[in-house]
């Protein structure tokens, strides 16, 4: 069975590669390569951190050093100079009802959203002229301040989680029934599943127009910063839970003392 060849982008920004998956885990091993350092391997939709694929994070036993080949091949579209550039495979529907690529244009939000990109391009209209966010979204209505921690969207889940901390304190205060506190936030809840596309839109929007500030003419740079500005974070929603927690316990304690 052919071991998978990976490629990473290196401190300076360079496409390496392809190297085997052991080879790839001793350069983590040796501190060339670390759990932020993005990766892409054929069949990935996008680049992504090494910490967020399950085959190069897990640990197992490494392999005798395999011999690095010359690469026998290259991603269509992923370009010599720009690591962070879509590959081929991260195609999704076009107009005609065929697959397109990501265009020039939308390869910044491809940068920052990560994988689930095809997803957010439909949902933010990004094909339309002055594109803007439509639809429900399930993560958001189920989730709230924590999707919005595992997007990284820190100022946004605060200010969220400060209205649900206000609207609590003030339910204490007024002593709302049972059924008035499950209506009230189950219309939070309904609130964040139908603005849940257009905040984060809105959140890559300023966080790509300040990445091209810094980067006028450097699209490797610019791909690169917000690759690393972008995606997921589990840990977020970790801090962001326990935080949470503490909030209300404090809160009981007040009223109950």
């Amino acid at each position: 069975m052919t071991e998978t060849q990976w490629y990473y982008a290196d401190i300076g920004q360079q496409r390496q590669g392809p190297l085997p998956t052991g080879a790839l885990r001793r350069l983590h091993q040796e501190g060339t390569v670390d759990i932020d350092t993005v990766v892409w391997c054929e069949g990935m939709p996008q680049w992504k951190p090494l910490h967020s694929v399950a085959e190069l994070s897990r640990a197992e036993p490494e392999p005798p050093p395999p011999q690095v080949l010359a690469p026998a091949w290259e991603p269509a579209s992923a370009s010599a100079h720009d690591p962070y550039a879509a590959p081929a495979s991260s195609l999704v529907p076009g107009n005609g009802g065929g697959w397109a690529a990501p265009d020039a244009s939308q390869q910044a939000y491809a940068a920052f959203v990560g994988s689930n990109f095809p997803v957010y391009r439909r949902k933010w209209r990004l094909e339309r002229p002055g594109h803007n966010a439509s639809g429900w979204h399930w993560p958001a209505f189920l989730f709230g301040a924590f999707w919005m921690l595992y997007r990284r969207m820190y100022a946004v889940a605060a200010g969220w989680i400060a209205a649900l901390v206000g609207l609590s304190f003030l339910e204490a205060l007024v002593n709302a029934s049972s059924a008035l506190s499950t209506a009230i936030t189950f219309g939070a809840s309904a609130t964040a599943g139908a603005l849940g596309n257009h905040l984060y839109l809105r959140h890559a929007d300023r966080i790509i127009a300040q990445a091209r500030a810094t980067h006028r003419d450097n699209t490797q740079a610019l791909h690169a910063e917000l690759a690393a500005r972008g995606g997921t974070r589990w840990s977020a929603v970790v801090l962001g839970l326990l935080a949470y927690v503490a909030v209300l316990g404090g809160l009981s304690f007040l009223f109950d003392s």
